[in-house]
């Protein structure tokens, strides 16, 4: 009988340790934490930025639908609508923002003051000259992220290197951008060496593409497309532009020549995706943004054969050992 008592005791006992640890995994399991991150962005070409950041995360163990939730309205694609799309992501509280672009970068900032919400851009061009940040090696307050590589006048060098004969460089802005502005302070001087002069054209809002193109001077020898995300929304229009006038289009990433334009010398949008996306990893995890500084980007010389075929131009073979991926 004592025997007995005993055996149902322990079976007792090991009923009541499993539905514990039953109950226990149960809760746990119900507990994890679905983070939410959020992506603003103007222009279409940055949802490539938000694929590679995906890509990413996900190899650091941030699996969608299991631990994170992404909050995508989509791009803005004029600056107009920028505000109630970040106040729209910002009522469903997210846990940290990935911002592309100096415009939408700001406006970020701006609706987030006094707000604990952690953000990370990727890319602004100068988030020092646009004031984003004071001090690029210690941001403040709750924000970092990763700007574009110092790249415009060496791409302007390219230019010159690909189309030795250009002696008028048209370069389209749009007016007050700080991108802009510090992309065309950047080439003035090397520009100014090689001989070359810059017309500089300012695109108004009110502006429609048609009509800056009837306005733009017929002397150009070339284009070359600053960062400017406005201006880099319209890029479909710039291409058809350049190949129907048979002029060499510069512009700052590779997603555009594979639009068409002839060559950049600037950066991919899913590798800048993949280098915030380390940064987000550890801001989720604990660490403050402001522990973070701010990351250059990569810069490669990316060419079209297919449009230099278009618009008769042949790159010297300087050119094809430099290049670091070639559209055919």
């Amino acid at each position: 009988k004592v025997k007995l008592m005993n055996r149902n005791f322990f079976i007792i006992l090991a009923l009541v340790i499993t539905l514990v640890i039953t109950i226990s995994l149960t809760k746990s399991k119900d507990e994890v934490k679905i983070y939410k991150v959020a992506f603003v962005s103007l222009s279409k070409v940055d949802d490539n930025t938000f694929n590679g950041f995906k890509t990413k995360m996900e190899s650091y163990g941030w699996k969608e639908g299991e631990n994170i939730e992404y909050i995508v309205p989509g791009a803005a694609q004029v600056s107009e609508k920028l505000k109630p799309i970040v106040k729209s992501v910002i009522e469903k509280k997210p846990d940290l923002i990935l911002v592309s672009s100096t415009p939408a970068t700001q406006e970020v900032k701006r609706a987030v003051k006094g707000l604990n919400i952690p953000v990370v851009f990727c890319p602004v061009n100068d988030p020092v000259s646009s004031n984003i940040v004071i001090n690029q090696n210690a941001p403040e307050g709750n924000i970092t992220g990763i700007r574009l590589p110092t790249g415009d006048s060496k791409r302007f060098e390219w230019l010159h290197t690909i189309s030795p004969n250009i002696k008028n460089v048209l370069i389209p802005y749009s007016k007050n951008d700080e991108s802009a502005i510090a992309s065309r302070d950047a080439i003035r001087e090397v520009a100014k060496s090689l001989n070359i002069t810059l017309i500089e054209k300012a695109f108004l809002e009110t502006m429609t593409i048609e009509q800056f193109f009837e306005q733009c001077p017929k002397c150009s020898d070339a284009i070359f497309l600053p960062r400017d995300s406005r201006i880099e929304a319209r890029i479909k229009n710039f291409v058809k532009y350049s190949i129907d006038n048979k002029l060499p289009l510069s512009v700052p990433s590779y997603q555009q020549v594979q639009e068409g334009a002839l060559f950049t010398y600037g950066f991919i949008h899913e590798q800048l995706g993949k280098q915030s996306a380390r940064m987000a990893d550890r801001i989720l995890r604990g660490v403050n943004p402001e522990d973070l500084p701010v990351k250059y980007g990569n810069a490669y010389l990316v060419i079209n054969k297919k449009t230099a075929k278009q618009i008769n131009i042949s790159f010297s073979d300087s050119v094809i050992r430099n290049a670091k991926l070639i559209i055919e």
